[in-house]
């Protein structure tokens, strides 16, 4: 017997089938692998929430990242033109109205202080840092991905000309297809 290891001969088609079933594998392998993009999914309508969606998709984009962000239930207030009411039913009319019409209505989370705490962040951010609808215009600008959740926009009575920026209608399996392939992903409510 020899001290070094004798190698295994292993024939060429059943090395064949191998190398198929592992270039198969790392394929699938692949396709799980995150890749450099963000998804955010915001399901609040509230202002301070809104701004940090925001602000986080602006800096993954200026970073060079690829971003996502859909929209689903109260998080439609936040990209919409305004208030619309011509030719929906009644009960999607009393929606529109109980919520806020665009990014310009929407209220803080904390520290409303009787409807006046926008103004007051606002007054506080002049100067400082770009206001909701100057991030929504550079996210717009940056070529981030818009998706609208369609139950949402099927429930709350919104046409799919309501938007201040251009967006994709879109079911959750389509958003899951975004998020699970994305490095990050946050969901703000």
């Amino acid at each position: 017997m020899s001290s070094t290891a004798e190698l295994q001969v292993i024939p060429e088609n059943h090395l064949a089938q191998r190398i198929a079933a592992l270039e198969t594998e790392l394929g699938e392998l692949r396709q799980r692998v995150p890749e450099d993009k963000v998804s955010i999914i915001l399901l609040s309508g509230d202002f301070d929430k809104a701004m940090a969606a925001f602000m986080m998709a602006n800096g993954a984009a200026a970073m060079g990242m690829e971003v996502s962000m859909f929209f689903t239930f109260w998080g439609c207030s936040v990209i919409k033109k305004g208030r619309k009411l011509k030719g929906k039913k009644l009960s999607h009319k009393l929606i529109n109205l109980m919520l806020p019409g665009s990014s310009r209505d929407l209220a803080p989370s904390k520290m409303s202080f009787g409807g006046i705490g926008r103004k007051f962040f606002n007054a506080m951010m002049d100067g400082e840092m770009a206001s909701l609808e100057e991030q929504i215009e550079l996210a717009r600008e940056a070529g981030i991905t818009f998706q609208i959740c369609a139950p949402s926009l099927g429930l709350m009575g919104f046409d799919h000309d309501e938007w201040v920026v251009p967006v994709d209608v879109c079911g959750v399996a389509a958003m899951y297809g975004t998020a699970l392939k994305a490095r990050t992903a946050y969901f703000i409510s």
